[in-house]
């Protein structure tokens, strides 16, 4: 029952990654006024905080429950190459106020660079990797905080490749 359990959550949280996904398209095709930048960010977040708990569910926090979850992800046919493996760029969300406090203490010019949408190829020549906060790449779903990558769009495409295994899944009978 326990795997069931965690074979319906885990399609739970598919689900809301590709929920989270088609509102950044949606937003994305509204246009780029500041209102619409936000809204592909706060989904951005959703997606994220989703992927995060994929994570978790599949390995444990920061990863140390591992072994314990294998049978869950054998269960789905996760490999632990998979891109939900690492709550990274979650954490960079998560944590914002400490990435500020950081960013403050070493940042040279102070310059913030934050919620860019990469629409076009911006020049961001001379300005520091640790004072470009939040980037998304639409074209390409690279995600990007202080120079770290992250592709949202293998996410997504681990998070729908999954929901119809923990469906099938979480449907037999409790053994």
């Amino acid at each position: 029952m326990l795997l069931r359990t965690f074979q319906f959550q885990v399609q739970l949280q598919c689900r809301f990654v590709s929920k989270a996904s088609d509102d950044i398209e949606a937003a994305i095709k509204q246009g780029k006024t500041r209102e619409q930048v936000q809204d592909i960010f706060y989904s951005v977040q959703n997606l994220l905080n989703a992927a995060a708990n994929i994570s978790k569910a599949l390995w444990g926090p920061k990863g140390k429950l591992a072994a314990q979850k294998e049978a869950l992800r054998d269960s789905l046919g996760i490999t632990n190459d998979s891109p939900l493996q690492t709550p990274d760029m979650r954490n960079n969300y998560e944590h914002f106020d400490d990435r500020l406090d950081l960013w403050w203490k070493n940042s040279n010019s102070r310059t913030f660079v934050d919620m860019t949408v990469l629409w076009s190829n911006p020049d961001f020549k001379g300005i520091d990797p640790t004072d470009r906060f939040r980037a998304y790449d639409p074209k390409t779903g690279d995600l990007s905080f202080w120079g770290q990558e992250f592709n949202l769009k293998a996410i997504v495409d681990e998070a729908r490749r999954i929901l119809p295994v923990a469906l099938e899944e979480y449907g037999k009978p409790f053994a």
